[in-house]
């Protein structure tokens, strides 16, 4: 019998990101203001205002985050979606091959290369927990993920029984 669970993560947005979207769009109306009264391009500039309008709302879009854990048969995946509409496959391992489970800390964590950890939740959830993995011959792969109860049990069934004895305990 197939095991399929699915949990989505949306990520919150902080003042960065609200202050990129601000300058974005501010941008982008500084562009179009100069275009219009400047007139230098004749017809062309409404087409112009039309494009800067169209790239600052698709490069706001892209600010529209959020993950998608997703465990099927031993093997979890996570996937980032953006704006709801593409999708892009961030990682994928065995469950089998996850050497620790443990509540994540960000200042423990500076001994680790921040190049190879993948934070797939809100930077500041009190839920978040750092899942180790590595395959023979392969990277490890630190997760940082915020799974809610159905997915737990779900990692549970396929860690090693060493991991999940000691798996999501507080």
């Amino acid at each position: 019998m197939d095991t399929f669970f699915e949990q989505i993560i949306s990520i919150k947005k902080t003042g960065k990101t609200v202050a990129a979207i601000i300058g974005i769009w501010l941008a982008a109306f500084v562009v179009c203001f100069l275009l219009f009264f400047t007139g230098f391009f004749g017809v062309l500039t409404f087409l112009l205002i039309a494009g800067v309008i169209y790239g600052a709302f698709k490069l706001s879009c892209l600010l529209n985050i959020e993950y998608e854990y997703i465990v099927t048969n031993g093997t979890m995946d996570i996937d980032k979606i953006i704006n709801k509409s593409s999708r892009k496959r961030l990682i994928s391992f065995e469950l089998q091959n996850v050497s620790r489970i443990e509540r994540y800390n960000p200042a423990l964590s500076n001994s680790i290369n921040s190049k190879d950890v993948l934070i797939a939740c809100n930077k500041d959830d009190a839920n978040a927990y750092l899942m180790v993995s590595s395959a023979e011959g392969k990277n490890t792969n630190y997760l940082v993920f915020a799974p809610d109860e159905s997915l737990r049990s779900a990692v549970v069934k396929f860690v090693p029984m060493f991991v999940a004895n000691s798996a999501f305990k507080d």
